[in-house]
């Protein structure tokens, strides 16, 4: 199926284009072709024309007793939730994917949903536990041999080894997930894992190592219309910036992130932005304006419930 591959090379915007130059009502009356629309719309951070889709692919799916469109449409719609900030309602989601994945034997669907409950857990600071859903998606992914999902995993195993401190077990799980991203040759997963492996670079103090890696994920983000991994790159392009000495430009940057992220409805982004924007303040000597930057994007934070970055920042935010 041609909409099936344009998703899995990661080219959103055709698939988008492709999808409503469909005959007739196909699109409404397929379960997965609702799904894949939907799919493509979240990709892009069209938020609401998503979970529009999304729910009418699951809606199909129960009509037509289609288990396995209907465990992949929950595991969208708690991505979806995630992204909008709504964690409670995106780990219902998840759980519920995970559960009717099960029983339909969908190994791929136990490792999408496995791997985002991995991702709210590193968000609350449980590292463990995100470790151990990693480790659940891992064997999911095997089983249904997808690399695809592998790769992603290992990505998302690097950051919550960063998150941790642990920059040498970081580095060799964003090794591995660029790695294979470029031997798969998907240009959408490749962009991710390199822009992941350019902030545990700039973090571990290489950042001219991962200046020139964000840049090159940003030129891919940028060629498949992916604004989300675009503005996630101008985040970690600002770190490398500001550690380098260009404070200013950091401070411009990360501005136009934070409204980036305002627009597309991605809080956690928003915070994350904040928080860089707080330590580049203070080492302008900004020390009132870093100290009330830092107080937003801590509560934020705790409005998210991602409470081990919320702690991150009680000394800077006074």
């Amino acid at each position: 199926m041609k909409a099936r591959q344009l998703a899995e090379s990661g080219r959103y915007q055709d698939l988008l284009e492709y999808l409503r130059s469909q005959e007739g009502d196909a699109l409404e009356r397929s379960p997965t072709l609702a799904l894949l629309y939907a799919s493509a719309h979240a990709r892009l951070g069209q938020d609401a024309e998503a979970s529009s889709w999304v729910n009418l692919a699951l809606s199909r799916a129960r009509e037509q007793g289609d288990r396995p469109v209907e465990a992949r449409a929950l595991n969208l719609q708690g991505a979806v939730a995630l992204e909008g900030g709504r964690v409670d309602e995106a780990s219902r989601g998840f759980m519920r994917g995970l559960d009717v994945a099960k029983q339909a034997d969908d190994s791929s669907t136990v490792g999408r949903c496995s791997n985002n409950l991995g991702i709210i857990a590193d968000q609350q600071g449980e590292y463990g536990r995100a470790l151990s859903w990693y480790r659940l998606a891992l064997v999911a992914y095997q089983q249904a041999g997808l690399d695809r999902g592998i790769t992603e995993t290992h990505h998302n195993l690097a950051m919550t080894h960063l998150a941790e401190g642990d920059y040498d077990r970081a580095l060799e799980e964003a090794d591995h997930a660029v790695e294979t991203a470029d031997r798969l040759g998907d240009r959408a997963l490749y962009a991710l894992a390199l822009s992941g492996r350019a902030e545990i670079r700039v973090l571990a103090g290489d950042e001219a190592f991962g200046r020139r890696e964000v840049e090159q994920a940003l030129n891919v983000h940028r060629e498949l219309d992916d604004v989300v991994g675009e503005a996630q790159d101008l985040r970690i392009l600002s770190m490398a910036m500001a550690e380098s000495g260009e404070v200013g430009e950091a401070k411009k940057l990360l501005r136009d992130v934070i409204g980036r992220a305002e627009s597309l409805g991605r809080p956690h982004l928003v915070a994350t932005a904040q928080r860089e924007l707080a330590g580049v303040l203070q080492r302008l000597g900004r020390s009132d304006e870093a100290r009330q930057v830092a107080r937003t994007a801590r509560q934020r934070f705790e409005e998210l419930g991602a409470m081990a970055e919320a702690r991150k920042l009680d000394e800077l935010a006074g």
